[in-house]
């Protein structure tokens, strides 16, 4: 735990680490991500949970929410709930808590959206039975059927709602809002238009109230980005605009990162815009499927593109999820009674250093 911060003479006995003029800041928090994709390593969460946290935390990312998504089968999600369950139990990696990514929600969008599950209340009950209070946040789209009952589910459970992948209307939005839900899925990815593009368009030739906007203009709630650096999953004036509205309190960084092939696709497809990216993962279809980014390297993106500073980028990949997830009084800052959770960072959030709970990797 940190015991002291800010101006202060440590006792005598304390080992003092030279920071060599790097900056020191909270650790990562990643709280929407499917595996590991680096260092020569290439972990699945579906069969290696904590190998792919681990893998993270090397990178600076010190907490995770590991997300356990719509298109993945019932004795995969079981599965992963029942590692992510042991891990918690443990105490002794980065995984804090569960994100279910699902499994009900709109299968018109996102990778391999037909595998989205229909919503069975009992199933739905189970699973969240299964994960219990470690299940801190769920993913669901606001205007499927069965939505209702879910957010009467998640209500109950104290589990925060997350609006994705989705094309919900001012009205579902309202209404989610209303129930409780505070964060948006990876902004502007797999999300729609609830009256349909085509008749979005017809006024003003521009796709206006699309569900990103919807949720963009309603306040007090947290936006997920995805920041690779060929702006596949958000456009740089996206992201400067969701900036802009968010403000540095309301944006969260993610990575939506996962395994190699974990989509079905092998390597990225031949002919696409972002080919040459080395962060993005495609699916079998050739469709995006999340990223190989680590968290530290969204920082870096997105401080590129929208020109936040360093201690922006920690308040967006740390304080900001923390916050919105409600651990904010254990982890996300450096302050008296927070885990020990520490890096020190270049001016390209190139990490150097993880303290990890007070050990230094």
């Amino acid at each position: 735990k940190i015991v002291a911060s800010g101006e202060i003479t440590p006792p005598e006995a304390c080992e003092i680490i030279d920071a060599g003029g790097l900056y020191a800041g909270p650790g990562l928090i990643d709280q929407h991500l499917h595996g590991f994709h680096a260092d020569g390593e290439d972990f699945d969460m579906r069969t290696h949970c904590v190998e792919a946290s681990m893998g993270h935390l090397r990178h600076g990312t010190t907490s995770v929410t590991p997300s356990i998504a719509y298109n993945y089968t019932y004795d995969e999600f079981i599965s992963m709930i029942d590692q992510c369950n042991e891990a918690i139990a443990k105490d002794d990696t980065n995984i804090v808590g569960i994100h279910f990514e699902g499994p009900y929600t709109n299968p018109n969008y996102g990778s391999l959206r037909e595998r989205a599950w229909t919503f069975d209340e009992a199933v739905c009950t189970e699973l969240f039975d299964r994960a219990g209070k470690n299940v801190l946040h769920c993913t669901y789209a606001p205007e499927m059927p069965g939505a209702k009952v879910l957010e009467k589910i998640m209500s109950e459970r104290n589990v925060i709602a997350d609006i994705g992948h989705t094309c919900a209307s001012p009205e579902d939005v309202e209404r989610a809002v209303a129930m409780g839900a505070t964060i948006v899925t990876h902004l502007y990815d797999a999300m729609g238009h609830y009256r349909g593009m085509e008749e979005a368009c017809k006024a003003t030739a521009d796709p206006q109230e699309t569900s990103s906007t919807l949720c963009l203009g309603t306040p007090g709630l947290y936006y997920e980005l995805i920041m690779d650096s060929m702006g596949g999953h958000v456009r740089p004036y996206n992201a400067r605009m969701a900036y802009r509205v968010g403000g540095e309190d309301h944006i969260i960084l993610i990575t939506d990162a996962g395994a190699l092939g974990a989509g079905g696709g092998e390597d990225t497809p031949s002919e696409t815009t972002f080919a040459r990216a080395d962060d993005l993962n495609f699916d079998i279809n050739g469709e995006l499927c999340g990223s190989f980014l680590t968290l530290n390297r969204a920082c870096r993106n997105f401080m590129k593109v929208t020109g936040a500073d360093i201690r922006i980028a920690f308040k967006c990949a740390s304080t900001n999820p923390a916050k919105a997830l409600g651990l904010y009084d254990r982890i996300g800052s450096i302050e008296r009674g927070r885990d020990a959770n520490i890096i020190l960072v270049d001016d390209d959030f190139d990490v150097k250093t993880v303290i990890f709970r007070g050990e230094a990797l």
